[in-house]
């Protein structure tokens, strides 16, 4: 096999790679000649891993338990899930009215934190705080159904 042939191998194996071809196999290659058998193969680093709130938080039809740190300021619910820890707002529907209830009973001072469990979905929804005619759109936590509060503040040490 020539010097071209393998650096295309090479080049074919690493855009398998980093594109996530991971059942891509490689032809055979014939066995090579005797002066570039010690030769090492080429390392290919892997490609960074994705953010963790790209595959947890997505707009889905699918209710799911969720946990994290519920704060209400000023007219809105703000919800920051544990595992990704991103922060996104609480739409204004379902259960909301009971979560706002039981954050109002057990928090520590006004716009205080505290630990919920919730069962609802991520939905998409035209932004608040734009004018309808933007078009824009935020990720928001539809709550369907209120599980429990805890006096913790954080996610630390779920």
């Amino acid at each position: 096999m020539d010097s071209l042939s393998l650096r295309t191998a090479t080049v074919v194996a690493a855009v398998a790679l980093l594109a996530g071809c991971s059942g891509l196999r490689m032809p055979s290659m014939p066995s090579l000649p005797g002066w570039m058998s010690s030769a090492k193969p080429a390392v290919v680093a892997a490609p960074p891993a994705a953010p963790a709130a790209a595959s947890i938080l997505q707009p889905t039809d699918r209710t799911e338990t969720w946990r994290g740190v519920y704060r209400q300021q000023a007219d809105s619910g703000r919800f920051t899930e544990c595992r990704a820890g991103v922060e996104m707002p609480v739409a204004a529907a379902g259960d909301s009215a009971l979560l706002e209830s039981a954050y109002a009973s057990s928090r520590s001072a006004p716009g205080a934190p505290v630990f919920v469990e919730v069962q609802g979905r991520w939905v998409q929804r035209a932004r608040a705080d734009m004018p309808p005619s933007a078009n824009a759109t935020e990720l928001a936590l539809l709550v369907e159904r209120f599980v429990s509060v805890s006096s913790r503040t954080s996610c630390a040490g779920w």
